[in-house]
């Protein structure tokens, strides 16, 4: 009988969370373009396993015969036309984000730069005691916001800058 309960129980576990809301996230549009002379600029959220938006993929492409580069210094995350911050990615020195010295990214012409982003205000820092290489720290991506999500994209050609705001908007809906 006791077994009889408790196969019940599981069962009604189970039916119940088949019944559980699950959420959609979706990106409008999928993919943002921004252009000028100077570069084209794309960005794509990703969900890297999840089910919810954590990062961007930036793609720049270089429109000019002289070297442009990004400036992360600059470059700040917007969310609801509030600007959230500097952005993150693999590789990244977290000191140099701290201090404002990352180094650009230098695109030369006619290349097309791609690199994953997140914004620093999202991650998680993992912790120092996890085994890492020396003087590597890791990150985990948070949750990008519904809304207006995007960058002020900061691009440095012959030490002036050019300002391109992309943004998509990110939905979250409860399907049942």
């Amino acid at each position: 009988m006791t077994n009889n309960a408790g196969s019940r129980v599981l069962l009604l576990l189970l039916v119940l969370a088949g019944c559980a809301p699950t959420k959609m996230w979706t990106s409008s549009p999928v993919i943002q373009t921004s252009s000028n002379p100077y570069y084209e600029a794309q960005i794509e959220p990703l969900t890297r396993d999840h089910n919810f938006f954590v990062s961007f993929r930036l793609v720049v492409t270089n429109r000019t015969d002289i070297d442009l580069e990004i400036d992360w210094n600059k470059t700040r995350y917007f969310h609801n036309n509030r600007i959230g911050g500097a952005f993150v990615f693999k590789g990244i020195d977290p000191k140099t984000v701290k201090e404002l010295t990352i180094p650009p990214d230098i695109i030369t012409p006619g290349q097309t730069f791609s690199k994953e982003i997140m914004p620093v205000k999202l991650i998680a820092w993992s912790p120092l005691r996890e085994s890492r290489p020396a003087g590597e720290r890791g990150f985990s991506p948070g949750m990008l916001p519904a809304g207006e999500n995007g960058l002020m994209l900061v691009v440095m050609q012959d030490g002036k800058p050019t300002v391109e705001k992309i943004t998509v908007d990110i939905e979250v809906q409860e399907d049942r």
